[in-house]
């Protein structure tokens, strides 16, 4: 009787145990899905400003424009007094990747660690801009709450599926609103090289209906070079989702056109 009754208790244990491991995922999963839902902005034409504020304190600006019909993307980079500069087309969410110099006229296909070189000098680098799912690249696993300032954080550990020159991501959520505010990367060694900073604020968005609603979205992507010391703004102000993006925006052959 008694090892029958020691039985019932293992088996009830092991699969409490297993059901809230299982809890944990999920929580970890939904805690990540936040974040590709945040960086989503759907269908259409988004517009914005794209700025490199280095170390010393010069900065460059570009105007950026990203058209994107649901699994590619192009975004167009044009700077004041010398217009359009450089195109980067994104095909297959972020499975494959394509740089256009305009000013030099070269075409540049990035493959695996390509991907992971810097955008133009900024911040960003060329899978950050891809539009890939972090759902889909990343295997999640909820660690320790972090309290920054009195606020306290979801700190959710992110390992690549397929490692390249991010060795780990970490994302920090808010306990109490559940939104994403901070990602940590980690270079191949481990070591936290940038961190990008979500803000939110109000973002004009038209329906292909035709009508303008302003809603709260993180419009505001900051990422932070600690090995140059430079800071890249990605500021989102207004998306068009009347937009419908002709295919031949996304074809490579057309780039140089």
């Amino acid at each position: 009787m008694l090892r029958i009754l020691f039985f019932f208790f293992f088996v009830s244990f092991v699969s409490l145990e297993a059901q809230g491991a299982a809890d944990t995922s999920l929580s970890a999963q939904e805690l990540l899905a936040r974040l590709d839902r945040e960086m989503d902005f759907g269908k259409g034409l988004v517009k914005g400003t794209y700025v490199l504020i280095r170390r010393n304190g010069t900065s460059e600006t570009w105007k950026i424009n990203r058209f994107f019909n649901g699994e590619d993307a192009l975004l167009l980079f044009d700077r004041k007094g010398r217009g359009l500069e450089s195109k980067l087309l994104t095909k297959d969410e972020g499975e494959n990747v394509f740089f256009f110099n305009v000013l030099s006229a070269k075409l540049f296909r990035k493959t695996d660690d390509e991907k992971y070189e810097s955008l133009m000098g900024t911040g960003f680098f060329y899978v950050d801009l891809s539009g890939y799912s972090y759902q889909a690249n990343y295997n999640p696993l909820v660690n320790a709450d972090l309290e920054i300032g009195g606020e306290v954080y979801y700190r959710v550990s992110l390992k690549p599926i397929l490692p390249y020159f991010y060795k780990k991501l970490v994302l920090l959520v808010g306990k109490k609103d559940l939104k994403p505010y901070r990602v940590d990367f980690h270079d191949r060694d481990g070591i936290l090289f940038k961190t990008l900073n979500l803000k939110y604020g109000p973002v004009k968005v038209k329906e292909v209906s035709g009508k303008v609603e302003e809603i709260q979205k993180a419009s505001r992507l900051e990422m932070l070079d600690l090995n140059t010391g430079s800071i890249t703004v990605w500021e989102i102000q207004e998306v068009d989702k009347s937009v419908n993006p002709d295919p031949s925006l996304f074809a490579v052959d057309n780039l140089s056109r």
